[in-house]
């Protein structure tokens, strides 16, 4: 009779399981001095290539090369630092330099210094190509399905680059200047690499709250920033100035007067709501000293869809957040009304409002700012006539029957790209491009709509409704101020529609459904444990069990997700992840229980 070898009972699985923990020390303490002796060899190996590089190119570029490098070490055992690189670099560095030094607008993320100027791709370009590589890699080796998931917004977007691949060869075939074209078409790739790299990588809730942080923390530095250029080098004189920082910033700043009313609205969030709150008078300081008047007005029709949603979601609060919403309504009418005329600070934003639908001929920067933008927009119709099908192209100027102001030396691509990014789309990809785009823009914003109504985790439903808010702000902006053109705009958006778009994955039972699944499910998940293969750092956590095998559960240890994700073992695992290098690629054994010495 053939010897079959049956499974020990759970329950002494479980008790042999603390016999590895000595096992599991000495291996750790024998990682921790071969990584020690790793990171003397580094250095010693780094200190001669430094000083070359310093006398060659320079201490500046010497050193980001150095961080570069750590940081693609850091993003090839953890790859969801690459999302976090690029959500803190899309908020806290400019894409070039400004008129009051700060640091962070000299820094090489968005653009090259002189001597590499000329390079296919950005710095940043390289960094979510590599991210990208990575994780393609990885799924492979691992053979854990599909190289890179595509998600739903995929085919919205496989549409609307298909219409911008026409609209490129068309403009190749016409005139069109290829450097051009690449400069053009770049924002629209990056919007699609980052949604893919958010999809495939936010695998847990910290993930994607991560962002959420991320976006308050880097805009209170931001804002301690510009109350630095108003207090510090223009000694508190605004007056006359067109702005202070870059056009996208105050992007960022009405991002996070969002979050806080949003917070208010669902009750949710409060840690990031006082953060918030604590950047709220310098954030207000370089607002205004900013000065773009369309942020005001992007901002109030962002809010308005945020209140509508939590209105829906929110049924028992319905009474209170209508009434606080008149109340507001109310009161936001009448000082606009009162300070419409008002030459000082408290009323720059009533008259900013005011301006973008009727300028005064008194204010001559901003009457000169409208008039231009109706030339622009007209001479943007006049062009999209001549190809009223498959739009002009990208690579061409624009043809200008209206002649605008030769602005060169301020803009060298003011004729390619217009402050009218819905009216540049049209006139480059013509009427299907255009609906295209729009098709691309309402899938995200019924999907997210959807996602935060099916929700049941109500920090991820702040976030899919955050999201929603955020690119009703964006979409308004894009009409007069360049934003689907910059990079920063396009990166963050692009990992916010692929976080969100990942979330009903992260779900959650709300906490009455959990503490019922824990009394009815958790003799199975007991067995479950017991009976399916584990990870070896599962397998230190399930001798655990005791302490509720429900929750081990809810941990998925078998989902494929990397194992270092896990907190109580992420000192262990950051050690034993670096030996060898190939098992960042490869998924480890995974020994049963049974199996343990």
């Amino acid at each position: 009779m053939e010897n079959v070898r049956t499974a020990p009972h759970p329950a002494f699985r479980l008790t042999q399981a603390p016999l590895a923990i000595p096992r599991l020390k000495r291996e750790t303490h024998s990682a921790e001095r071969w990584l020690f002796l790793a990171a003397i060899a580094l250095t010693v190996a780094l200190t001669p290539v430094m000083i070359f590089m310093q006398l060659q190119v320079g201490f500046g570029l010497a050193l980001g090369l150095l961080i570069a490098s750590i940081l693609v070490v850091i993003v090839f055992f953890w790859p969801v630092a690459g999302i976090y690189t690029m959500a803190i670099c899309a908020v806290v560095v400019e894409e070039g330099s400004l008129p009051y030094p700060i640091i962070t607008d000299h820094l090489y993320v968005f653009y090259w210094p002189v001597s590499l100027q000329g390079l296919p791709e950005r710095p940043i370009g390289f960094l979510a190509l590599f991210v990208l590589l990575l994780v393609v890699a990885r799924n492979l080796a691992g053979r854990i399905g599909a190289p890179v998931k595509l998600g739903p917004l995929f085919w919205p977007f496989a549409i609307f680059l298909a219409c911008v691949a026409i609209g490129v060869i068309h403009g190749l075939t016409s005139g069109g200047d290829a450097r051009i074209i690449v400069l053009e078409v770049r924002p629209f790739w990056y919007l699609f690499i980052t949604y893919l790299l958010a999809y495939n990588l936010v695998t847990h809730k910290r993930h994607a709250i991560g962002l959420l942080w991320i976006t308050v923390i880097g805009t209170f530095f931001k804002a301690l920033q510009g109350t630095y250029i108003v207090f510090g080098p223009l000694h508190g004189h605004i007056s006359g100035l067109n702005d202070i920082m870059a056009h996208e910033q105050s992007f960022f700043f009405v991002l996070v007067l969002l979050i806080i009313l949003l917070s208010l609205m669902l009750e949710r969030m409060r840690p990031l709501m006082w953060v918030s709150l604590l950047s709220t008078p310098f954030l207000l300081i370089a607002l205004v000293a900013n000065d773009r008047r369309a942020d005001y007005v992007a901002f109030l029709i962002g809010l308005v869809g945020v209140w509508l949603f939590a209105i829906v979601l929110r049924p028992e609060r319905r009474k209170a957040l209508i009434t606080a919403g008149l109340i507001s309504v109310v009161l936001f009418s009448g000082y606009v009304i009162a300070f419409r005329n008002s030459a000082g600070s408290l009323g720059s934003v009533a008259t900013a409002v005011v301006s973008v639908f009727h300028p005064s001929s008194a204010d001559q920067r901003d009457f000169a700012s409208n008039l231009y933008r109706y030339f622009e927009d007209y001479d943007l119709k006049y062009t999209e006539k001549q190809s009223p099908i498959i739009g002009y192209g990208f690579g061409k100027p624009f043809l200008q029957p209206l002649v605008l102001p030769n602005i060169l030396e301020l803009d060298p691509y003011y004729l390619y790209i217009p402050h009218n990014n819905i009216l540049w789309i049209w006139m480059r990809l013509g009427p299907p491009g255009y609906a295209a785009f729009w098709y691309l823009i309402a899938a995200f914003l019924i999907r997210a709509g959807i996602i935060a109504r099916k929700l049941r985790d109500p920090d991820l439903r702040f976030l899919a409704i955050f999201g929603i808010g955020a690119m009703l702000i964006e979409i308004p902006l894009a009409y007069g101020d360049y934003q689907l053109y910059f990079y920063r705009n396009i990166f963050f958006l692009g990992l916010l529609m692929g976080a969100i778009m990942r979330l009903p994955s992260l779900d959650t039972p709300a906490p009455a459904d959990q503490d019922s699944a824990d009394t009815t499910t958790g003799g199975e998940a007991h067995r479950e444990i017991s009976q399916r293969p584990v990870a070896p750092a599962a397998w230190m956590q399930a001798s655990l069990a005791g302490r509720g095998a429900s929750a081990m559960s809810r941990r998925s240890f078998t989902s494929g997700v990397p194992a270092f994700l896990y907190p109580r073992i992420i000192g262990h695992l950051a050690i034993t992840r670096l030996r060898p290098v190939w098992s960042a690629f490869a998924l480890p054994a995974r020994p049963s229980l049974a199996q343990a010495p």
